[in-house]
């Protein structure tokens, strides 16, 4: 009876989607880059390659497969325990793999469908999940607000989130394939945009999800389907890029299976550690703008939506997962925070380290690995536990139970003066013995630095060597463009929201960035020149140059007549591509003059400009469009810490032709009619005061 109703329930969800208003659908007309090997199918093929990736859901009942049927029967996977480096072998010796450029060459997948929206599907009859297959065609996220989360023993009133689940859903897909995600946006007074973090998106500059840069903000009650290639592999997040709403809930992991730079037996679904706030990011933020800045504070730490809040109540509330002694297990870290940077270590463990970002990197072995704000580091740990200290230091431990620490770094997390959370929020057991909390201290803790930084910078090595070529962009001299970070004060009757308000804002150069969420850049293309507001950088260069962007948070180069100079770091993201790390320097450019490193630098689309120091990066000007670049400490985001690269207008012009941006004008068509009403507003009787923060 229970599995009758179970699918009964299941069948009514179904339905109410199916039948959901599909008033604006597009066919999603867009010119996605074709792969380069355009490999016949066989006539006969009798076994094309479709199998569970090695790196795939814990979940024993996962039906999730790569498909490359369209390689034909050639084709085997080739990944085994003894070799993840190999991903596809194909005929007279092709293959994909750890050395192939991703950039330029990948399988030919499929389009990524519906995956178990809904648990209660899992034991129905196969008639079931046929229907969900045929009714769905591609993910489908629904964005709820006024949720209550306990996710750490206190509750958090104002959750906004993905399908009712923090962290949202784990959206798969194999290296090659094209993801479609419908979302749908239930918010009462916001609109929304989804981010995919780290996507690269050639091609695809509509899909990627930053509104009043890339689109318009999804009105309530609206939906927009994103579609982009995975041409890149391996472990990344989306969230929303309307203002402050990650903080709030709107996150979750983004996996493309693919090769791996080491050998592992095992895979662990993704861990996302995050700080956490029991009050909506929305009540806080306006602390960060005021005349004497005082920041807001965080209140926890959270593991994969697990944590256990001082004097909360939630004992044993930690996230926790099992080993089998002398096997290897892939980790997928995440940092989803709003102002955190982690140090991520096992007790007794040692941690290898294979990718940073996107970028395999040849493997590295350390006891522990620093996330900085939206970086990602997949590493393998071998399930041989080590004493750390005492007289059997370098021994195997007999113990079977050991913490998983996120230890907030010095200078880079917020939470209040000697209120910091407790670190230890996962748990690792070994084999069926009692469950019970570990008493493993941390390892060689005396000589850690706890120091905000990012992992050492000649340890995160390109497995496919890059060698960057001179600046093109030397017209500030041969290190490129110049930005200053700083915090801004307003000119008088120049201040934001309204004109005179005195709130500061960060600012990524001359001027903070502000936003209006009806005019997107996007739109816009055709201009000569953009109001300074939108901060637009032209970055019109032949395709394959190198465009250099030297950025500093050195208060003398930042310095000008209403800027404020307070000390910080901040982890810097640039979409739409990888970047070259040419440089990271902790002390200023008069003490430690420019010396890039030109052959095979670190490469990743998150770095930290470290407090008082620079960074110079470089990207290669292949991906034409308008692509954001700001500081993910959501706060500073906010406050306008970002700038919009305009990367060979013409051709993103031409590129971006009237049927691509045609579902783009309707969603805006929709927010302007939404906007309009000002019953719609959170407060409708202040309509002068919608937006009070950058948009992004």
């Amino acid at each position: 009876m229970k599995l009758l109703q179970d699918c009964w329930i299941a069948l009514l969800e179904l339905f109410n989607l199916a039948t959901f208003s599909t008033t604006g659908r597009s066919s999603l007309q867009q010119a996605l880059q074709q792969p380069y090997h355009q490999l016949p199918l066989p006539e006969h093929a009798s076994q094309p390659p479709i199998f569970n990736p090695p790196s795939g859901p814990e979940d024993p009942e996962s039906t999730f497969k790569c498909d490359y049927s369209a390689l034909g029967s050639q084709w085997v996977p080739c990944s085994t325990p003894g070799d993840r480096k190999c991903w596809l072998a194909g005929p007279a010796g092709k293959r994909f793999d750890i050395n192939s450029d991703y950039e330029t060459i990948y399988p030919t997948g499929i389009t990524r469908k519906v995956h178990k929206i809904f648990p209660s599907i899992n034991h129905c009859v196969d008639l079931a999940k046929d229907l969900i297959d045929m009714i769905f065609s591609q993910y489908h996220l629904i964005v709820n607000e006024n949720t209550t989360l306990d996710a750490d023993g206190l509750v958090m009133p104002y959750a906004k989130l993905f399908n009712n689940t923090y962290p949202g859903p784990w959206i798969q897909a194999c290296w090659g394939d094209i993801i479609e995600v419908t979302v749908e946006n239930q918010l009462d007074f916001n609109g929304t945009s989804i981010h995919w973090h780290g996507i690269r998106q050639l091609e695809s500059l509509e899909m990627d999800g930053v509104n009043a840069v890339t689109q318009c903000p999804i009105a309530p009650k609206d939906k927009f389907t994103y579609r982009f290639r995975a041409m890149q592999y391996g472990t990344s997040w989306y969230h929303s890029h309307y203002s402050l709403q990650y903080g709030d809930g709107l996150a979750g992991p983004l996996t493309i299976h693919g090769p791996s730079a080491t050998e592992y037996d095992y895979a662990r679904d993704p861990i996302l550690m995050t700080d956490w706030n029991h009050r909506s990011g929305f009540m806080d933020f306006q602390q960060e703008l005021l005349p004497q800045p005082n920041p807001p504070l965080m209140d926890s730490i959270l593991l994969n939506g697990q944590g256990s809040y001082a004097g909360g109540g939630k004992t044993g509330h930690q996230w926790t997962t099992v080993f089998k002694k002398g096997k290897r297990y892939l980790l997928r870290l995440i940092n989803t925070s709003v102002d955190t940077t982690f140090i991520f270590s096992i007790d007794n463990h040692n941690i290898t380290v294979v990718s940073s970002d996107f970028v395999p990197i040849h493997p590295y072995t350390t006891d522990h690995v620093v996330v900085g704000i939206g970086q990602r580091y997949h590493v393998v740990v071998t399930a041989i536990p080590k004493e750390t200290t005492g007289p059997n230091k370098g021994v195997n431990s007999t113990a079977n139970d050991f913490w998983v620490r996120t230890i907030p770094a010095t200078g880079c997390s917020g939470f209040p003066a000697g209120g910091s959370p407790d670190e230890r929020q996962g748990i690792i057991h070994y084999g069926n013995q009692p469950r019970i909390l570990p008493t493993s201290q941390r390892n060689n803790y005396t000589s850690w630095s706890l120091a905000c930084r990012d992992e050492p910078y000649d340890k995160l090595v390109p497995i496919i060597p890059w060698t960057i070529g001179s600046a093109s962009n030397t017209h500030e001299g041969q290190f490129g463009d110049l930005f200053g970070v700083g915090l801004q004060r307003p000119d008088p009757g120049q201040g934001k929201p309204q004109p005179n308000d005195s709130f500061n804002h960060w600012a990524l150069g001359a001027n903070p960035l502000y936003l209006n969420f009806s005019n997107p850049t996007i739109l816009n293309l055709n201009n000569k020149t953009f109001n300074p507001d939108y901060v637009v950088i032209p970055e019109d260069y032949p395709e394959g140059s190198w465009v250099y962007l030297l950025i500093t948070a050195d208060p003398f180069a930042a310095s000008g007549p209403r800027r404020l100079d307070i000390p910080a770091s901040h982890p810097i993201h640039l979409h739409g591509h990888d970047f070259a790390l040419l440089q990271q320097s902790t002390r200023n450019l008069t003490v430690n003059p420019p010396k890039p490193k030109l052959d095979n630098p670190p490469r990743r689309d998150v770095t930290l400009l470290p407090s008082g120091g620079y960074i110079i990066i470089a990207f290669k000007a292949d991906n034409p469009g308008v692509w954001l670049m700001h500081c993910h400490i959501a706060w500073h985001a906010s406050s306008g810490l970002a700038l919009q690269i305009l990367e060979r207008q013409e051709k993103a012009q031409q590129q971006l032709t009237p049927a691509r941006l045609k579902e783009t004008r309707r969603v805006c068509d929709n927010w302007n009619t939404w906007f309009a009403n000002p019953k719609n507003h959170y407060n409708p009787s202040d309509v002068k005061v919608f937006q009070d923060d950058s948009g992004i």
